[in-house]
């Protein structure tokens, strides 16, 4: 099932010679599984295809290249501006005159995942995912081994104090390093407070997220401060200290001179130590507790580029000094071919090596362990057997994902990982597969494990892979995940549905498309699996739903989101994660296509028919975004990867398509969404390249337009939202968070970040009208969601608290509440059964009813509820937004007492014996009978 695409691949290779890394272009990973095809489960991750299309939008057209400095400045300015804002007289009037009132932000996660019925990318075991992780340390300070480090590619560095627990508690670090790729940690072990990560993802051509240096601690990891000596250390495969505390980076592909660094003085200065002349790509190194450095280079280099060495004293080496090369090399079985990457592992003396090599008409593939128990003098070659390799990878991709690790308590014990992984107990002769990424049975292991990390004496294993941690307390004998509360994901984009508040859905890298149907932090449901790309919910009929897998493969559900179809197809045009557009009036969707077209799926309601749209104005260029006008039927506007807007009448049949462009705009400039005002004379166009006017407005349908930067950083802007009470407003998402303006006012637009929201890359804004809510899909810090108050706002309040009430069991009681406030209003009403410890939520159903409103309406109170205590919030749309009730008693007394049956009237005869009865309901205390004698009644005593 792999998909080798010609026309695609000269474009990769053609890109990687420019980029200075060649990696195979068809790293497709599919499911090992010959009953299901491409239509029935989505495939995880094309990481090469996913690192072209985040370079193609981002780079600077000036240069080619991503500026990573740029990256970082624009970093620092956000938190600068953050702490300025912090400090203002009130958190919700930041000191900028242009600033918008500051939003507060749920994050919704998730917090967990689960997979949906309709994913057949199963989880054994019902595995839950987080995002990315390449980096994790076990802490040195911490001798129970509980305490563990974790670096998210784009997702910041989080710590757990007791990895072992069922549920780790973790801990984001800081959300200032959240736009950062950490891809290595470690720990000085002559002062445990003297931390260090390197940043930069390595293994790609294009890093998918960029790096900025080496980052440094000296209080344990509270506090860190970019080494400033780092800044050409931006694409690192790893950093270790020694036993002496001096510290070495390894780079990939920036210069020869980079490749491997050492420091002698806590990252003051640097010193090249590389021992390879022919290669700047170091892609592993590991230091022995003898002491020795073993180091590969090159990856999917030619005979003769890169190779194997070790000394003995890295503390003095030099780039031509004090490094040996093997007495008797390992072997790569198609030696003649190069090799693609080698990882290594070490315990002593003993030394292995996981050989990945690029076969003819294949992607790369772990197909050899290699083994040294002389401290890398002399090897052997071990091949794993045809089934060893189809266990451990799939069709492969060696260049991008290998782990490898030693049994420090025996070192014939090792482990080795891609897509699933191996386990051998005998040096490396034989294996047991131990892990599954795919299907129902076994211990299931995200695909692309990246680390295998084995401590406490061989006790304890740690995994990170491209769905985040697993851990196994006996070696791989059970393996479970550690994901819960990790919110690592990385999203693409995100649709939110019109009248149900929490549910939303959204696209993640390599990690499916995910339903949200909770409040607050929550569990998502993984409804699609693979890469999970675009999502729309119809606003009219939300039962209809779109999502996407990579480029124009389309998903659809009827039923709300329950179950999902596929298009069918294996298309392989348009942009890797496919831009689209819903229109709710027609029921079309308006996507991108390969140059020249776009794409119309005629009636996602019904079925998967797709129409090729010729479109003249693009010329050579594609769509890279789409969007339906609200107020002319069949309009929609087409940003382009040519840096073109075009406004296309009549889309639902021959278009009449017209180019607005801005002037100003590089050819080569990415123009990722075009927003609609109040009218269509209202757009904004936001590019997310480097080195370009990032924004611009029109207020005219495009005659002219403004740019209107002002004080950004040079940074993209992914996406653009008009405040809902006025087109002066604006806010934007950005590489490093959101920002908003109050004056949308060309160059000098002042634009303010988000003070509490994550500084981090952030794709897509949408908004729902009927609440205001303004929901935010960032890619490596999750989903979030906030209220946009009304510029004239009243916050709600309670101008009539309820009354505590006395009643009888059996009877229907009300309590009630007025507030006010800028409506709509929402009500919640809820119950404490211990005394106002803690409240619940009461839902409509048994004796409640209208909980959601004004007044609560209890229908049979019982007995039991006697003291119980009740209360209201209310929720408005101005800050602050919820205004709490005091608490109303509720006494229950007795059954009301109620005569049932009647005594009756009786004629007898003098002296003879009669009675008089009566029936009572309720709980009766005593009786007391009474005589009526000439009109006034008395009560009768037992004489007589």
């Amino acid at each position: 099932m792999k998909k080798c695409y010609a026309h695609f691949k000269i474009l990769w290779i053609f890109f990687l010679i420019i980029s200075g890394i060649f990696i195979n272009s068809c790293a497709h990973k599919t499911e090992i599984n010959s009953q299901k095809n491409q239509d029935e489960a989505d495939e995880y991750d094309s990481p090469n295809q996913a690192a072209e299309f985040e370079f193609k939008r981002t780079k600077d057209p000036a240069t080619g290249q991503i500026p990573m400095d740029k990256m970082w400045a624009a970093v620092l300015k956000t938190e600068a501006l953050k702490n300025i804002n912090a400090n203002s007289p009130s958190p919700n009037s930041p000191s900028s005159p242009n600033s918008l009132t500051a939003l507060v932000w749920t994050e919704r996660g998730s917090f967990s995942d689960a997979v949906g019925p309709s994913n057949s990318n199963k989880r054994p075991g019902n595995g839950i995912t987080s995002g990315r992780i390449r980096a994790l340390w076990v802490d040195q300070a911490d001798p129970t081994g509980k305490t563990v480090w974790v670096g998210g590619v784009d997702g910041g560095l989080w710590k757990t104090n007791d990895v072992t627990a069922t549920t780790p508690t973790w801990s984001l670090v800081n959300d200032f390093l959240s736009n950062l790729a950490v891809t290595g940690i470690c720990q000085d072990p002559t002062n445990v407070n003297t931390m260090y990560f390197c940043t930069g993802e390595a293994y790609l051509a294009a890093s998918t997220v960029n790096g900025n240096g080496v980052f440094k601690s000296t209080d344990h990891g509270v506090t860190w401060t970019l080494l400033p000596s780092t800044s050409t250390l931006v694409k690192c495969t790893r950093i270790l200290c020694d036993a002496v505390g001096n510290v070495y980076v390894s780079t990939m592909g920036i210069s020869v001179a980079v490749g491997l660094q050492r420091s002698t003085n806590g990252g003051a200065s640097w010193t090249s130590i590389n021992p390879f002349s022919t290669t700047s790509r170091i892609v592993d190194f590991e230091i022995s507790s003898t002491g020795t450095m073993h180091v590969s280079g090159g990856i999917n280099s030619a005979p003769g580029i890169g190779g194997y060495r070790y000394t003995n004293n890295p503390a003095t080496a030099t780039t031509t000094t004090g490094w040996n090369t093997a007495t008797t090399p390992f072997i790569f079985p198609e030696g003649t071919n190069g090799y693609a990457r080698t990882e290594l592992a070490v315990l002593g003396n003993t030394v292995y090596a996981a050989l990945a090599h690029p076969a003819s008409g294949e992607t790369s593939k772990i197909d050899s362990i290699a083994k040294s128990t002389d401290g890398g003098a002399n090897w052997i070659t071990l091949g794993l057997t045809p089934q060893n390799v189809t266990d451990l990878n799939g069709s492969g991709q060696g260049w991008y994902a290998i782990g490898l690790a030693i049994d420090p308590s025996n070192a014939n014990s090792i482990i080795v990982g891609s897509l699933n992984m191996l386990k051998s107990n005998d040096g490396g002769i034989t294996y047991t597969k131990i892990s599954e990424w795919i299907g129902t049975t076994g211990q299931y292991c995200h695909a692309d494990q990246h680390n295998i990390t084995w401590y406490d004496n061989g006790n304890k294993l740690l995994v990170g892979h491209d769905g985040g941690l697993s851990y196994s307390a006996n070696k791989g004998t059970t393996i479970s995940d550690k994901n819960t509360g990790l919110r690592l994901k990385q999203f693409y984009g995100v649709a939110v549905h019109p009248t149900s508040t929490n549910y939303f859905l959204c696209g993640a890298q390599d990690n499916g498309t995910h339903q949200f149907n909770g409040p607050g932090l929550t569990t998502s449901i993984e409804v699609l699996g693979g890469d999970g790309g675009i999502t729309a919910i119809d606003q009219n009929e939300p039962l209809f739903q779109t999502g996407a897998y990579v480029y124009a493969n389309f998903r659809r559900t009827t039923d709300g989101g329950s179950t999902w179809q596929s298009s069918g197809s294996s298309s392989t045009e348009g942009q890797f994660i496919n831009p689209y557009d819903f229109d709710n009036t027609t029921n079309k969707v308006y996507a991108g296509y390969n140059a020249g077209n776009y794409l119309r799926w005629e009636d996602p309601h019904s079925g998967f028919t797709f129409t090729p749209v010729a479109l003249p104005t693009l010329g050579t260029g594609e769509v890279s975004a789409a969007t339906v006008s609200p107020y002319t039927t069949n309009r929609v506007y087409f940003g382009t990867t040519n840096g073109k807007v075009i406004k296309a009448d009549n889309a639902v049949e021959v278009p009449v398509d017209v180019d607005i462009s801005p002037t100003g705009i590089p050819a080569t400039g990415y123009v990722n969404s075009i927003t609609v005002g109040t009218t269509d004379q209202n757009l904004i166009a936001t590019l997310t390249n480097y080195g370009v006017m990032n924004i611009w407005s029109t207020t005219n349908g495009g005659t002219s337009w403004v740019g209107c930067d002002g004080n950004l950083p040079d940074m993209p802007v992914y996406w653009s939202l008009y405040h809902p009470d006025g087109d002066t407003k604006v806010y934007i998402a950005t590489e490093t968070g959101i920002w908003s303006t109050q004056l949308l006012n060309g160059s000098s637009t002042v634009w303010v970040p988000e003070s509490t929201f994550p500084t981090v890359k952030t794709v897509m804004l949408k908004y729902r009208a009927s609440d205001r809510t303004l929901a935010a899909a960032t890619h490596g810090r999750g989903l979030w969601t906030s209220i946009i108050p009304f510029t004239s706002c009243t916050p709600a309040a309670i101008t009539t608290q309820p009354l505590s009430n006395n009643t009888c069991v059996g009877n229907t009681i009300n309590f009630k509440v007025v507030a006010s406030g800028t409506t709509p209003l929402v009500y919640q009403w809820q119950v404490s059964t211990d005394g106002g410890i803690s409240y619940t939520n009461i839902t409509n159903g048994g004796v409640y009813s209208n909980a959601t409103t004004s007044t609560l309406t209890i229908t049979g109170a019982t007995a039991t509820m006697n003291g119980y205590l009740y209360r209201v919030l209310v929720t408005g749309n101005c800050a602050p937004f919820t205004a709490t009730s005091s608490a109303a008693t509720l006494t229950i007394n007795a059954e009301a007492l109620v005569i049932t049956s009647q005594p009756v009237s009786t004629t007898v005869c003098a002296g003879s014996t009669t009675s008089f009865s009566v029936v009572i309901s309720g709980t009766v205390v005593g009786y007391q009978w009474q005589e009526n004698i000439n009109g006034t009644w008395a009560n009768i005593t037992n004489t007589g």
